[in-house]
């Protein structure tokens, strides 16, 4: 009977502790309040700038204080895009790239078409190509620019040319300097060229400014335009060119004599008569002919007889002029076997370049060389010669840097008569000159600095000249 009565009254107190707990929680207290909180809310006090508040809010209350607020938030940005300084124009530079044939050479031409002076860094190293061509119904891209030893790294501050409005900078040069090796390949008739100057733009994708070095910028501060990373020229489709030499429309007296070497050469029909005693019977074509001393004809040919043909490589690409080597093969070109002493001595040189025109001379025969040093070449049979220019060339013959034609000519000059042979001598020429580009010398690309010219006119035609890059 003990232990019921002790549990009945354990449960009354928990009941009654529950019972209190709930009473006391704030989240009960705030969803049932009970009659004396309701009793005490009426009557409590407000606080004392109460009712000033109350008096300056609006009739719609709080919530009509909201409209005010978010209305004053557009005002405020208004403010800050007026504040903002408008974007400037883009840089009123023009470039131009004249080219009248594949060959070159090519002008380059900065304009400027604003009216307020601007800063060009005039330096033709920094253009760059892209050409089209069409081979077999196939489109080829060749990219042309000049190599990281010969193109300025940042601004050519040597180069710094300020062009007043109507002002223009021109400069002729070779596309072979940008468009080297195989590259030039691609410098061909109904070539598309596309040309750039300067460095390129900032990516698409980016944000940020852009930032230096420019190819046009402002010389005012603050700047009257915006500055140009690089400036596009406008496409140019490359002519077919004229032949090198064309023929005079009546030219009977400017027409040149048959050459020696080609027996079927015969004068044209609608030249001068010649005399009475020229006009003896021909024997005919397919027996020997003899000449007499002194009589008019043309003389025999030997077409099977040995001679040496010179051919040196197309181009050579040097870093210095301490690493210009130039190749050449000497070729028996006749159909019978010869016997000849060819050294790397008995090639002579001429090199026309930036400074002039410089000749390398061969050294003279010695008439000492051994016998094991002449040696027979059986037709097509070719020897091949390696030499550094420096060796045979006076010092300041590659000073600059930029583009040389380079013709080799090989001496031939040791008969073997002491020795009881009978060698070939002659003297040859290479059939072509090579190209030869120096990025780096003891002197700059230009010798010279930039100047400005007039803007030329449309109806003057053809740009005045100022100065070249080589």
């Amino acid at each position: 009977m003990r232990t019921r009565l002790v549990r009945i009254a354990c449960l009354f107190t928990s009941a009654a502790v529950a019972a209190l707990g709930l009473a006391s929680s704030p989240a009960l207290a705030e969803e049932k309040p009970g009659p004396a909180q309701q009793a005490e809310k009426p009557s409590s006090a407000a606080p004392a700038d109460g009712p000033k508040a109350d008096a300056a809010a609006p009739p719609g209350g709080a919530k009509a204080a909201a409209p005010k607020t978010s209305a004053a938030a557009p005002r405020a940005g208004a403010k800050k895009k007026a504040t903002e300084p408008p974007p400037l124009p883009p840089a009123p530079a023009r470039v131009w790239l004249i080219a009248p044939s594949p060959e070159g050479p090519w002008t380059l031409r900065i304009d400027n078409e604003g009216e307020r002076p601007m800063r060009v860094p005039a330096d033709v190293r920094l253009l760059r190509f892209e050409i089209d061509t069409l081979n077999k119904r196939t489109k080829k891209t060749t990219r042309c620019a000049a190599p990281a030893g010969l193109k300025p790294s940042g601004f050519p501050e040597r180069r710094a040319l300020l062009l007043a409005p109507g002002q223009s900078y021109v400069e002729h040069f070779d596309p072979r300097l940008l468009c080297f090796g195989k590259d030039e390949a691609a410098l061909a008739g109904g070539a598309v060229v596309r040309a750039w100057y300067g460095w390129g733009p900032p990516p698409k994708w980016s944000r940020k400014a852009p930032s230096p070095p420019f190819a046009a910028e402002s010389t005012d501060d603050p700047p009257a335009f915006a500055p140009a990373p690089g400036l596009a020229a406008p496409t140019v489709v490359l002519s077919y060119g004229l032949p090198h030499k064309e023929a005079p429309a009546d030219g009977a007296g400017d027409a040149e004599p048959p050459s020696a070497a080609d027996p079927e050469a015969q004068p044209s029909a609608d030249k001068a008569p010649q005399p009475p005693a020229d006009k003896a019977p021909q024997p005919p074509a397919d027996k020997p002919v003899q000449v007499a001393a002194g009589a008019p004809g043309e003389p025999i040919v030997d077409a099977n007889a040995p001679r040496l043909e010179l051919k040196s490589e197309p181009w050579s690409d040097a870093a210095s002029p301490r690493s210009i080597v130039v190749r050449v093969s000497a070729k028996n070109a006749g159909k019978r076997p010869m016997t000849v002493a060819i050294r790397s001595r008995m090639l002579a040189f001429h090199v026309a370049g930036p400074n002039g025109t410089t000749v390398c001379d061969a050294s003279p025969p010695t008439g000492a060389i051994p016998r094991d040093m002449f040696r027979t070449l059986k037709p097509g049979a070719s020897v091949d010669l390696s030499l550094l220019l420096r060796e045979v060339c006076p010092d300041n013959t590659f000073a600059r840097e930029g583009l040389y034609q380079v013709t080799a000519t090989l001496h031939a000059n040791e008969p073997g008569t002491g020795l009881g042979v009978d060698a070939y001598t002659a003297v040859v020429h290479a059939k072509s000159a090579t190209l030869l580009r120096v990025k780096s010398a003891p002197e700059p690309f230009y010798a010279a600095a930039p100047r400005a010219v007039p803007t030329p006119k449309p109806e003057e035609g053809k740009a005045p000249e100022q100065e070249d890059g080589e």
